[in-house]
């Protein structure tokens, strides 16, 4: 919750005059009214919040003098209509919350920006206003530059500075680097084949789709509900949870293999048929086709899919590779048992040739 519950903590004020003692600074701005035509000025003081140290609009306070008048709260818009020019004019989205005070017979809103986890907010376009001269004439007045970085300086906004910026860029190289530095330590204590990443980055936005990656084998290991819900229990002690939504598996994020990963059948084959031919005798045939039955028999590929540690499938392209640690693990299976493979891969004439030689090798 970024707004307070009670109006005296939102500002202080006399409850007899209602005038304010309370001043707008780096962390609060009063308007006096709501104006749709100056909403590019209210988003441009949300951005600058949000690049500080975050900060809120209040809405019925007239500055001078500064007292409450009030505002009738149906000229402000839901936060619906907020956010949408929210995103329209600045990058990335910045979250808020709006709250109604009320003091007497006055009502107060106020708009509150915490400060942006992903910072710089940077404008996304162009707006101006036209405004009126004291001679007459009309001229166009900048609201929002399009590139430009809002800062909030003491009690105005303004295009950050190169002290704030290399700050501000700073502290998030260093949040990120402390971020990934976190996210190592657990891949290190659960294990790389065992973790999952969560996408937060819409996790504040209702009816938002919230996405996990993790590659093919955590995946294996996984059981997803289709839809749940955590219910309160009556003591008091139990945590008060309510989850409730489906959950859909998309697609299956696979880290890209390494070239050397990347061996068709026929070059495993090729690779193979060096030591094929010394175990089992000069001339016995060894082809992609056979690679493809040894590694059926070993349990490195089957109906349901592959072992990603020695096999991949591309399936859109109808393509099989085997990584060095597929080629390796069928080279020891060969060596290790050889008349159980060739009876996997041989053809009859091939596997009694072999039997033969190990026959005649026996009686010697």
């Amino acid at each position: 919750m970024l707004l307070p519950t009670k109006t005296s903590d939102l500002l202080d004020f006399s409850a007899q005059s209602l005038r304010v003692t309370s001043r707008e600074g780096k962390h609060r701005e009063f308007k006096e009214g709501f104006n749709a035509v100056d909403f590019p000025k209210y988003t441009k003081s949300m951005a600058a919040f949000g690049n500080t140290d975050g900060g809120i609009l209040i809405f019925g306070v007239a500055d001078k003098p500064r007292r409450i008048l009030g505002i009738d709260a149906e000229d402000v818009p839901d936060e619906a209509v907020w956010a949408d020019h929210l995103r329209r004019d600045f990058d990335p989205e910045i979250s808020f919350e709006i709250r109604e005070y009320k003091v007497g017979d006055k009502v107060l809103v106020a708009v509150a920006t915490p400060p942006h986890l992903y910072r710089p907010i940077i404008c996304r376009r162009n707006a101006t206003i036209q405004v009126r001269k004291a001679n007459g004439k009309v001229q166009d007045k900048q609201l929002l530059q399009e590139g430009f970085i809002y800062f909030r300086y003491t009690a105005q906004v303004a295009p950050i500075r190169y002290p704030e910026l290399q700050a501000l860029l700073r502290e998030r190289d260093d949040r990120r680097f402390r971020a990934m530095m976190e996210n190592l330590q657990i891949m290190e204590k659960v294990g790389a084949d065992r973790v999952g990443i969560v996408d937060a980055s819409r996790t504040d936005q209702a009816g938002a789709n919230t996405k996990l990656y993790v590659s093919r084998e955590a995946a294996k290991s996984l059981n997803f509900v289709d839809r749940g819900r955590f219910v309160e229990e009556d003591d008091e002690a139990s945590p008060a949870y309510v989850v409730a939504g489906t959950v859909q598996l998309n697609e299956v994020m696979v880290q890209p293999l390494p070239e050397e990963d990347k061996n068709l059948p026929k070059e495993t084959a090729e690779r193979l048929k060096p030591l094929v031919e010394d175990i089992f005798g000069p001339g016995t045939p060894f082809s992609a086709h056979h690679v493809s039955k040894v590694a059926r028999h070993l349990g490195m590929r089957s109906d349901d899919g592959a072992d990603g540690r020695y096999c991949h499938e591309e399936k859109k392209l109808k393509r099989t590779y085997y990584t060095r640690d597929g080629i390796n693990h069928m080279a020891e299976q060969l060596r290790a048992n050889p008349l159980d493979c060739i009876r996997a891969f041989g053809a009859k004439a091939t596997i009694q040739n072999y039997e033969e030689r190990m026959d005649a090798a026996d009686g010697q």
